[in-house]
């Protein structure tokens, strides 16, 4: 006789309870006990584009040192908060869905902040088929604007893509102002703008003045060095607060897009590199070859990169330069040491090795060599291309999506107006009317949603929710539940001021399905025929465009839509926001709740957990005490 269905379904879940249980314990992370990487978060004097600014960094560089990890292994990382008098989290930026609950980086969200003077050890198991670029940074207030750094996920096996080493590009952005001074007037009433950053970066230096007349190193341009002939990886990473990137190489249009975001893609061919926050691409390049370089008569060639979409425009120049003698009558490579393993080669840090290199240009261009699209002609880039190279999981179609949420992003003046470009009163970004910050949900108590799920049982009120645009008013939190197929489509409102901008939405948790962008009104059916022979790839952020740079007060127009599925292996309490940091700071954020309460507890049973449900809990450790830790993965 066949058991009935109720039974069966409670045979299944303590089954699964146990097997946790089995995998998940705790230990004491004592002495004796070592991380693989060790970072620790200080405030310290930097000089970036020949400016000298006090700066939250990780371990005395910036970038940060770059992490290596690998598919199918456990890393341990653990973060020292020595800033004296602000918190600290670390956000890994791609892998949140590889990382131990209360591990996401993501305060009054995932997990409670590290305070000053502690520390908390990050558990992180990339699966097989996550090999690929990601990052990690802060997630309070500006610290990530030098508070980052890049980690490289390495393959279990042979990589599908064949290449003869490495080059990381970190291309972030550059402010004078001190990051409480940016937080400050963001948040003032009456609203001050902080202005536009000082400069792009690219790795650690601006390239802003030439070599011949820069006064320090961190504003001459960054050289890259390379051999004819061999193909690189190069690793495009977003590091900036505000700014949307462009990059191109003088002479070497052949860009080959493997993968986005950390996930492998089938190859696609562009000619320049666009990039927002938090996106990652990674492109094969393939150099000429000493012949080629005889003919031209060259071995230097400049890198470009400029801002779109924000008024002044920054700048700045890098260098490709070959390891090869223009002098020599036989036109041969200069011999040097065997490249090293691949998945720990940066070319670029081969700078000072004692090999032969040509004299750097004494003068930058006074025209860019390098012609990249112009404002306006950015929105197709990449667009209905890129597909997974081996899909993760089945791309579910239109029939299948059980719900479709609408966030309109918009700017809100609060007790003021605004008139002639000026504003009386406070800033806010709003999410269909919600404005979500850490520090607004800390200031009225509000535990972490995750924490929260398990210490009262609370999780936002799903049919209050629908009926009110997605989000529920009591917790300001938007649920999902488990079987939901959701498409959620962001829609760009040019607010008071009637200007648009570009916006970068990142997700945490899952990857998703991205649907694409346009102009106009989204629609479902005429967008889902995109897809009848072209399957998407699975992203975690993508660009909200802007079609217009300005349009009248409160129009509603562009759209980048992305299809989500919610199973029992991704409930948690997840951040979906615009990833510029003034946005984020003025409210531009919004915290999801994948599943109730008992699908989230089901993960992690209440034993393990005491430890992280208190702000300087006994996860936490610090120079008097060792942390009690919990193990949540195996291997």
């Amino acid at each position: 006789m066949p058991w009935p269905l109720h039974i069966l379904l409670s045979l299944l879940f303590h089954i699964r309870l146990w097997q946790t249980c089995l995998a998940a314990s705790v230990a004491v992370h004592d002495g004796l006990w070592q991380p693989k990487y060790a970072i620790y978060a200080t405030e310290e004097e930097i000089t970036v584009n020949c400016e000298r600014r006090s700066s939250v960094i990780f371990n005395g560089t910036y970038p940060g040192p770059t992490l290596y990890l690998k598919e199918g292994q456990t890393t341990w990382v653990r973060a020292y908060n020595h800033l004296p008098d602000r918190n600290l989290t670390v956000h890994w930026h791609g892998l949140t869905m590889r990382t131990a609950p209360f591990s996401d980086g993501t305060p009054q969200v995932s997990q409670w902040p590290i305070a000053p003077g502690e520390y908390f050890d990050y558990e992180i198991h990339p699966e097989i088929g996550d090999a690929g670029t990601y990052f990690y940074h802060s997630h309070i207030g500006f610290q990530s604007m030098t508070a980052h750094g890049a980690i490289y996920v390495e393959d279990a096996d042979p990589p599908p893509y064949q290449y003869d080493g490495d080059v990381a590009v970190v291309l972030s952005d550059f402010y004078r102002k001190s990051d409480q001074e940016i937080e400050s007037d963001l948040l003032s009433d009456p609203f001050i703008w902080p202005g536009e950053p000082d400069s792009l970066v690219f790795n650690d230096r601006s390239g802003t003045a030439s070599f011949n007349n820069a006064p320090d190193d961190s504003c001459k341009p960054y050289i890259v060095t390379v051999d004819p002939g061999k193909t690189y990886r190069f690793r495009f990473i977003g590091g900036a607060t505000i700014s949307f990137i462009q990059l191109g190489i003088e002479g070497h249009t052949n860009l080959t897009v493997i993968s986005a975001d950390g996930y492998y893609t089938k190859p696609a061919q562009v000619d320049h590199i666009q990039v927002g926050g938090g996106q990652r691409f990674d492109t094969l390049i393939t150099m000429k070859s000493a012949d080629q370089l005889s003919a031209e008569g060259r071995n230097q060639y400049w890198i470009r990169y400029e801002t779109r979409g924000r008024s002044p425009g920054l700048q700045g120049y890098a260098l490709l330069q070959y390891n090869f003698n223009l002098s020599s009558k036989s036109k041969r490579v200069i011999e040097r040491a065997q490249l090293p393993e691949r998945g720990h080669h940066s070319v670029a840090q081969q700078r000072g090795s004692g090999r032969w290199q040509p004299k750097p240009p004494g003068t930058n261009p006074i025209n860019s060599p390098v012609h990249l699209p112009p404002d306006g002609t950015l929105t197709n880039w990449l667009e209905y291309t890129l597909e997974a190279l081996k899909p993760q999981s089945p791309f579910p179609t239109l029939s299948e999506v059980t719900r479709t949420v609408y966030i309109t992003v918009e700017e809100k003046v609060v007790n003021g107006t605004y008139k002639g470009g000026s504003v009386t009163g406070s800033l806010i970004w709003v999410n269909n009317d919600l404005t979500w910050t850490d520090k607004e949900a800390a200031s009225l108590n509000y535990k972490p949603y995750l924490i929260d799920a398990y210490v009262t049982g609370k999780t936002p009120n799903y049919d209050f929710a629908v009926k009110h645009q997605g989000w529920d008013p009591a917790m300001r939190a938007w649920p999902a539940r488990v079987g939901e197929v959701l498409d959620i489509v962001w829609l760009s409102n040019s607010g008071p001021s009637g200007l648009f901008e570009y916006h970068p939405m990142h997700a945490h948790g899952e990857h998703y399905w991205d649907l694409g962008s346009g102009n106009g009104t989204y629609d479902a059916v005429a967008n889902e025929k995109h897809f009848t022979n072209y399957t998407p790839a699975q992203r975690d952020t993508t660009m909200l465009y802007r079609y217009a740079e300005r349009g009248r007060d409160k129009v509603t127009a562009g759209w980048r839509a992305w299809r989500i599925r919610i199973t029992d292996g991704n409930v948690g309490a997840w951040l979906l926001h615009c990833h510029i940091l003034h946005h984020m700071i003025m409210g531009m954020q919004t915290a999801w709740v994948f599943g109730d309460a008992a699908s989230i507890l089901r993960e992690i049973p209440e034993p393990y957990i005491a430890g992280y449900l208190d702000y300087g809990g006994s996860a936490y450790g610090n120079d008097s005490y060792d942390p009690l830790v919990l193990t949540y993965y195996n291997g």
